[in-house]
């Protein structure tokens, strides 16, 4: 059986590098609510934005996501469910890239809906998600 991968869109390399930027500024964005929140530089759950800081992480992830699936195949999930994203990526770009996007949908919802804020290790995981991503997604 196919996995299932919602709808797909073919992607230009203008949207490629559109999406690279996006994926960048947020990326760069959670880097200042981590200046302005953390202490010394380190952004714990207890911090005011360690939601925010989650939230944009994940947006990075997902744009970058995108960049990285028109680079290898000209096509990207342009779903609005974000998890059929994942086996688009996966058939992009292996495995391992496709991981840090599950790593980062799996702490979307608690940072963005729920009461709870996220954990110290929700936000190590998923700055480290975000930063590989994009780092991949420039690599290319």
């Amino acid at each position: 059986m196919t996995p299932r991968t919602g709808t797909t869109a073919v992607g230009d390399d203008a949207f490629r590098r559109g999406r690279l930027r996006k994926a960048s500024s947020f990326l760069e964005a959670a880097e200042v609510l981590r200046e302005i929140g953390g202490d010394a530089g380190v952004l714990t759950a207890a911090s005011t934005y360690a939601d925010a800081f989650v939230v944009q992480c994940v947006l990075s992830g997902i744009a970058s996501a995108d960049a990285i699936c028109v680079a290898r195949t000209g096509r990207y999930s342009r779903s609005g469910a974000h998890d059929e994203a994942v086996p688009v990526l996966r058939s992009a770009a292996g495995s391992a890239v496709a991981r840090h996007l599950e790593v980062l949908l799996a702490v979307k919802n608690k940072a963005e809906y729920n009461a709870r804020s996220v954990s110290d290790a929700d936000v190590a995981r998923a700055h480290a998600a975000a930063a590989a991503l994009e780092a991949f997604a420039r690599s290319l």
